[in-house]
């Protein structure tokens, strides 16, 4: 394993009876500029293979409200994987993989969930967090927010790093033998 990179994320819940649990989310980042969804990017963040984005969800609601995330980390987090070019469905039940083994609720707390992504491949998922309402008269019934992620890649391997060096190192040594040609013609 190898660092982990933070991401801050608030969920906002406001009410809204229109919706089936009678609660509207979405993601906004803490400057509070709205998300359509995750993305994960290693490469793009200077990160390497091992490397996990380590993610910390706050919930932010309209005053009144009384959610919290589910304090079960099956219950939490659920996740449904794509691949490189679809997005699955969002997953509507506990699926057999949970908690999954690439996206998965570290810690959950009333107001905040991190959750790891170590990001292996380029894949769209979907997931699933899970909320509940304490005070309701079904204080146990989860709460779905069903946001999109992408993780653009795995980072950089070893692989990737070996052939930029190499590159570099064939440029260097052509570049220098340009230089001699040209001294010697000069020369002679």
């Amino acid at each position: 394993m190898g660092k982990r990179y933070p991401k801050h994320v608030n969920i906002i819940a406001s009410e809204d009876p229109s919706k089936p649990d009678g609660v509207d989310f979405h993601l906004e980042k803490p400057d509070g500029t709205r998300l359509a969804s995750i993305v994960f990017d290693k490469g793009g963040e200077g990160m390497s293979h091992d490397d996990e984005h380590e993610v910390h969800f706050s919930l932010v609601q309209e005053s009144g409200m009384t959610l919290e995330f589910a304090q079960s980390k099956t219950d939490v987090l659920w996740v449904a994987w794509g691949d490189k070019d679809h997005e699955p469905p969002c997953p509507e039940t506990q699926p057999a993989n949970c908690p999954d083994p690439v996206f998965y609720a570290e810690k959950s707390a009333p107001k905040k969930l991190t959750v790891v992504n170590t990001n292996p491949k380029k894949s769209f998922f979907s997931f699933t967090i899970n909320f509940v309402d304490p005070h309701s008269q079904t204080p146990t019934k989860l709460i779905p927010f069903d946001p999109i992620g992408e993780n653009k890649n795995g980072g950089i391997g070893a692989s990737e790093s070996s052939f930029a060096l190499a590159s570099s190192t064939v440029a260097l040594l052509v570049g220098v033998a340009v230089v001699l040609a040209i001294g010697y013609v000069l020369l002679t």
